[in-house]
């Protein structure tokens, strides 16, 4: 279970103290005298406890702030250096340290802030000891537990406070292999009662669940509240402390109610899969099925039962729901063991616990790593300054429409390259931590994708891939911290001075292409996409041609193909669509359809690109024909087909103070989510997702006065506005505008004259222009 012990190699990296199997450190925010309780796992894979005193403290500016607080309430000692934090301030109380920060803090309108203060004690004492978790573990060596819950409905969506919606099965699993379902206990209070008696029996690290935090422990806190029994699932038999949070995933952000476990960490694997999505953007949903599914976790037998069947399958077929919830806790396992990986590796380095090193953003990952050696060192610590003009990435289209064949010229880690190349950091940063951070990484990605190369079996190279992932989410997140403005040590300039550096790197490499022969479409920010020159033919001859370009490029930079495709359907900067030679499609950007499309109008983009990239102009003109059909005899597959799906992004409350203030207009999907709670009793909350549908009649209805809660469709009596989605058709046929002559598109796409149709005379148009700058 344990890997070769801890090599304290690297201090500044993984911390001062190399203490081993540290799974969970929890601090009792309700005594007196400040305790942090160590949970530990020996080499005989027991946990034992150790219990250390913390000193809760925060940075000051000025130690004269502190003249009216009682001078034995408080130690403090002088940090080295001129940055703004010059002082330490350390209590032996709770009290005392939020007394102190309320005197301080009373102070306002100065132009820099008197103090930093990290309100998360865990954080706090790692910081102190230099400690981290899981040194010498790996991830198979920490008990994981995935849970899953069942519960009967008696209206359109399950209440932990209606008596007759209970819980009816708790699903368990672990990662030794070990599956319990518990159910048919004679009383939903026992049943509760055995599912605190067994999660403490398993005593896990870590208890993994689909959205876990917003349904299954929620739903259980309030039945185990309902009904008298004690939930106490903490490792020290203490209920959770549960407390408002949130997390932002690009453009939405999600709020959700926060379970702190004492000795336990939660995973919730829907909110791994949003911040996957993050970055790959191909999840084609983030409910556990979905999901599944794409990763390839879900079996050929699994069993599939919408969640409005399940109070009446129970009923008829009690087998079935059974079988349906130990389905979910196993693809749950999977699907958290694919993700966490790189949570888990980091947890090795950062001073903090392992469930908020999944919920945090990767600029507060390199922060909390600089402030530790900054305190270890007894430095003093910059303030946030503010942020000037930063020059955007390099982004441009030189072709638009059909090309190919495309490589994918990738220049490896371009800004952390430069960054260090050119020896790029804050200029407060006097002892120069960002540096050597970012080379450390750096060099240990580097080696660990060696060490990949000769791993002796899939697991060790799925280990050792967790490892370089965790490394690349901190180097890719250096420049970003550099400009970001609440960053205790950004630095603007340098952030410019990374994209400047950039652009020039990029411009080089379009000269030495279009030189070459070859034909550059597009750049985005750290790569190029080109047609190659006509006498590099293959794999090979593209390799070597890369290669080429590498004896050109500057000490740090090197370029990778990054992709290889047969064509490319190039639309505007950062919006694409590529064909590889597997005939996948993969799209880029939201210009040509995004997610909140309607599936038919999805659908329907999809096939036009393939078309296009067939030369297929008859076909372009039957597919459009064949969809217009079908929205006017109302043949849809099911409502998803047409239906809209929105995430609520403030509450129900702020969004009609903010209509009645002018501040914005009205939205459909607030108004029927605001019709869906006055309906059911349920206030939909700020991360929901609410599906709709338009009804009315005419094609320029107004969406907020017409839109319809998707639940509500029936395809019997079928009340969706016909002449609003043929016009909708119309727009998404529209996006292929660009390619076509003015006559030829209104030819393609609308119905039949007299006439008829024919494609003859009718091209995919393709434009270029060459780069504004060839060196």
């Amino acid at each position: 279970m344990f890997t070769e012990p801890y090599q304290a190699v690297d201090q500044l990296l993984y911390g001062a103290d190399s203490t081993p199997g540290i799974v969970a450190v929890h601090v009792d925010r309700s005594t007196a005298e400040p305790v942090a309780t160590l949970y530990r796992r020996d080499t005989q894979d027991e946990v034992f406890t150790e219990e250390h005193r913390l000193y809760p403290f925060f940075l000051l500016d000025k130690i004269g702030r502190l003249s009216g607080f009682h001078r034995d309430r408080y130690q403090y000692q002088d940090l080295r250096g001129e940055n703004h934090f010059k002082y330490v301030v350390v209590f032996e109380t709770w009290n005392d340290y939020y007394d102190a920060m309320r005197l301080v803090e009373h102070e306002s309108d100065l132009p820099l802030p008197p103090l930093f203060n990290l309100s998360n004690p865990v954080q706090q004492y790692l910081l102190q000891s230099g400690k981290t978790l899981f040194k010498g573990l790996e991830l198979e060596g920490v008990r994981r537990l995935q849970l899953d819950i069942e519960v009967l409905s008696h209206g359109s969506f399950p209440s932990a406070s209606r008596r007759e919606d209970e819980v009816i099965i708790v699903a368990l699993s672990d990662s030794t292999g070990w599956e319990r379902l518990i159910h048919s206990m004679g009383s939903e209070r026992a049943l509760l009662s055995e599912t605190v008696r067994v999660i403490q029996q398993r005593d896990p690290d870590v208890i993994e669940g689909h959205n876990v935090f917003r349904f299954d422990l929620t739903y259980l806190r309030d039945r185990c509240k309902l009904l008298g029994v004690h939930f106490g699932i903490g490792r020290d038999r203490s209920a959770p402390r549960v407390f408002k949070s949130s997390m932002r995933f690009a453009e939405r952000s999600f709020e959700y109610p926060a379970f702190e476990i004492a000795g336990r960490h939660v995973i919730d694997t829907f909110l791994l899969s949003m911040s996957y999505d993050v970055f790959k953007r191909d999840l084609p949903g983030y409910g556990l099925k979905a999901v599944a599914r794409h990763f390839g976790f879900a079996a050929p037998q699994r069993v599939y039962i919408p969640g409005d069947q399940i109070s009446a399958t129970w009923t008829q077929d009690p087998q079935r729901v059974l079988e349906y919830a130990m389905d979910d806790v196993r693809e749950t396992g999977k699907i958290a063991r694919h993700l966490c990986g790189s949570s888990f590796y980091l947890s090795q380095m950062l001073p903090m616990n392992y469930q908020d090193v999944a919920r945090t953003g990767p600029g507060i990952k390199i922060e909390t790593l600089m402030i530790r050696e900054y305190l270890r060192k007894r430095h003093s610590v910059p303030a946030a300054r503010e942020i000037g003009e930063v020059t955007g990435a390099y982004t441009d289209v030189f072709v638009t429409g059909v090309a190919g064949p495309i490589v994918y010229a990738d220049v490896e880690s371009l800004y952390p390259s430069i960054m260090l190349q050119h020896e790029i950091r804050p200029s407060t940063d006097t002892l120069n931590v960002f540096s050597r951070l970012l080379d450390t990484l750096t060099q240990l990605r580097f080696s660990t994708k060696e060490e990949m190369q000769r791993a002796p079996d899939r697991r060790h190279q799925d280990e050792l891939d967790a490892r370089q992932s965790s490394y690349k989410t901190l180097i890719n997140a250096f420049y970003g911290y550099l400009g970001f403005g609440r960053a205790l040590f950004n630095d603007s300039s340098e952030a410019d001075r990374v994209t400047r550096t950039g652009q020039e790197v990029l411009h080089t490499i379009i000269s030495l292409i279009v030189r070459a022969g070859g034909t550059v479409v597009e750049v985005d920010t750290d790569g190029v996409f080109f047609v190659p020159p006509p006498d590099v033919d293959d794999q090979h001859a593209e390799q070597a041609f890369v290669d080429r370009l590498n004896d050109q490029m500057p000490p740090r930079i090197r370029i990778s193909i990054d992709g290889r495709f047969a064509k490319m359907l190039s639309y505007k900067i950062k919006n694409y669509i590529l064909l590889d030679y597997a005939n996948k499609l993969t799209f880029k950007g939201s210009s040509l359809v995004s997610r909140s499309t309607e599936r038919f109008g999805r659908r329907f983009v999809r096939k036009c690109v393939r078309l296009l990239f067939e030369d297929d102009i008859a076909g372009l003109h039957q597919h459009y024909l064949s969809v217009r059909d079908k929205v006017l005899n109302h043949d849809w597959r099911n409502v998803e087909s047409f239906s809209r799906t929105e995430t609520i992004k403030t509450t129900l409350e702020q969004y009609e103070t903010d209509v009645a203030r002018g501040k914005r207009s009205r939205s459909a999907a607030y108004e029927v989510a605001i019709n869906r709670s006055n309906a059911i009793g349920r206030v939909a909350r700020v991360g929901d997702r609410i599906s709709y549908y338009i009804t009315g009649q005419g094609s320029a209805v107004t969406a907020f006065a017409n839109a319809r809660d998707a639940a509500l469709w029936s395809p019997e009596s079928p009340d969706e506005n016909t002449e609003y989605y043929l016009r909708r058709l119309d727009e998404f046929a529209s996006k292929f505008e660009p390619f076509f002559t003015n006559e030829a598109f209104r030819m393609i796409f609308s119905p039949e004259d007299l006439f008829g149709f024919s494609d003859r005379g009718i091209r995919v148009l393709t434009t270029s222009r060459p780069p504004v700058r060839l060196d």
